[in-house]
């Protein structure tokens, strides 16, 4: 039994519960507070407000989701299967507007579409009496489609280009058209990819605080910054938190309901579908409408934020703008760094495994990116706090005039809520390239007597270095672009570009928030520019 214990002990099973427990802690924090006795506040919110989150909520994230589907699915359809001139640039181009953060985004569009801003005075030039008012739900939901859809546009393209032509074509052999085809087929072996990308936009809606602070949305994120800043009320914003934690749920749940037992993943070796050029009428107009598509999403409020760069540069661009940028850098790279060593650790201790316990400390590990960051930052501030609390005689020994918050008060506790969040991603990228190389290499490694961690060191990391460089970049992305984690949980007067954007937009100063965000934007789009174009040469082996 103890020879047993110890070859289940290693440095993977050490780091793997350890991530588990601090990770699960701050949700359980939530919850239990959820049961104390309610405030006030809480039960005016209760009474009066919380419906009416409650159905935003569901009327953003629903239209936001239907429509981001059937953008990314149309961009996705068209870049595979036809042949256009302009088709690969746009291939990548779809892709850009994850580079541009939602709540930059809104602050470009509702100056843009203010009295006195670009559109509105180009409508007055033409006489047009055309008066569009950006700052409401239907604005909010115009915002997170164009800026959110390339998560199903990605996973959809990728079906969409593994698709054997067989299913298609035995389909119109047997009478079916392309519509009936396109419907029962290829719809159908689509719906994983279609439901992921899905769910992912939702997720990132619900996380959103930037658009539906600006917009005056009130959906459930804006309720918890409100009652925790303006009211002051911890307990009701966590039992608010409490609220959008099982809104999640109950949408993934229902999802993983309707799916039932139904499986989708089909592994059948056949040549791709052949791209078709477009014809007539078709050559100008589907192209078009996927340009169209590109210049709302992206060009358009780049243009407008390089414009009010050019006028405010020598203003905002000073010594303290280049630290903004060393802290924004700092921290993304320092976060990133703790996700992917923790992912991998994890990668490696769940690789192959059928042990329930193994299964459930994984779903605990990466139930983060399933959670609001307002939620989150509110568990791990009311963690961190709990630390300090025990550790204060401690600190006290250390030195006499040690003030009682003392982790809560550093960046640890900001980059501990990174890595909570982002953990998901960088462990997804991480077993799909331990997918593909197996296990066969890494069992002749222990065969030799090597260790896990000279194994891991010497065989695997080679092996899945692509993967990891994939994963490091994704979370670097999501981490820099942060608002609701970062304007809670980040230290007195410590700044990153995120929060300077929100800043200025707070202050009504739209014009200066522009080069942050051109700076955000440029380290975005070249991270994508680099996931998307690094030339992955897969070590040739072909292990089952």
């Amino acid at each position: 039994m103890l020879s047993r214990l110890r070859r289940n002990v290693n440095i993977f099973s050490v780091v793997s519960v350890i991530a588990a427990v601090l990770i699960v802690v701050p949700m359980l924090n939530i919850i239990t507070e959820i049961f104390s006795t309610p405030t006030p506040a809480w039960i005016h919110i209760r009474d009066n407000l919380l419906r009416g989150y409650i159905v935003n909520t569901l009327i953003l994230v629903g239209f936001v989701a239907v429509f981001s589907a059937l953008l990314g699915l149309f961009g996705a359809y068209m870049v595979t299967r036809f042949e256009f001139k302009g088709r690969k640039l746009l291939s990548w181009f779809l892709i850009l507007p994850l580079a541009m953060p939602s709540y930059i985004a809104a602050y470009a569009y509702a100056d843009m579409f203010s009295y006195t801003g670009t559109i509105a005075r180009f409508f007055r030039r033409l006489n047009l009496p055309i008066i569009i008012n950006m700052m409401n739900m239907e604005g909010a939901i115009f915002i997170f489609t164009l800026t959110l859809f390339p998560y199903v546009y990605m996973l959809t393209r990728s079906a969409l280009s593994k698709q054997s032509a067989a299913f298609s074509e035995n389909a119109r052999l047997l009478g079916a058209n392309k519509i009936r085809t396109f419907m029962r087929v290829v719809l159908p072996l689509l719906r994983p990819a279609l439901v992921a990308g899905t769910l992912l936009v939702v997720l990132e809606t619900l996380n959103d605080y930037g658009v539906v602070a600006y917009y005056n949305v009130r959906v459930f994120s804006f309720a918890i910054f409100n009652t925790w800043e303006n009211l002051g009320d911890t307990q009701a914003a966590i039992r608010l938190s409490g609220v959008l934690m099982l809104l999640v749920f109950a949408i993934i749940f229902i999802e993983r309901m309707i799916r039932g037992k139904r499986q989708y993943s089909i592994h059948v070796k056949g040549r791709p579908i052949p791209r078709i050029p477009l014809k007539g009428w078709q050559r100008f107009v589907l192209p078009s409408i996927l340009w169209i598509i590109m210049i709302l999403a992206f060009f358009l409020p780049l243009a407008q934020l390089i414009y009010y760069a050019t006028l405010t540069f020598t203003d905002v661009f000073n010594m303290g703008f280049i630290f903004l940028i060393i802290n924004s850098l700092t921290l993304a790279i320092t976060a990133t760094l703790l996700t992917v060593i923790i992912a991998l650790m994890l990668a490696n201790y769940n690789r192959g495994t059928q042990n329930n316990f193994k299964k459930g400390l994984l779903k605990i590990t990466n139930l983060g990116y399933a959670i609001p960051g307002a939620v989150i930052a509110i568990a791990v501030m009311i963690f961190f706090i709990d630390i300090d609390h025990a550790l204060f005689p401690l600190y006290r020994l250390i030195d006499e005039n040690s003030p009682r918050l003392v982790l809560s008060s550093t960046l640890i506790m900001l980059t501990f809520a990174f890595v909570l969040r982002f953990m998901a991603i960088g462990y997804n990228s991480i077993e799909a390239s331990y997918d593909k190389v197996g296990t066969k290499f890494t069992e002749a490694s222990y065969s030799l007597k090597a260790s896990k961690l000279k194994t891991l060191l010497q065989v695997d990391i080679p092996m899945i270095k692509h993967g990891l460089i994939s994963a490091a970049i994704i979370v670097f992305i999501d981490v820099i672009k942060e608002l609701p984690l970062t304007l809670i949980l980040r230290p007195t007067n410590y700044n990153t570009l995120a929060s300077e954007v929100f800043r200025f937009a707070r202050e009504e100063m739209l014009q200066e928030s522009a080069v942050p965000a051109l700076v955000l934007i440029f380290i975005s789009s070249t991270l994508i520019y680099i996931l998307t174009h690094y030339k992955k040469k897969e070590v040739p082996i072909n292990v089952r």
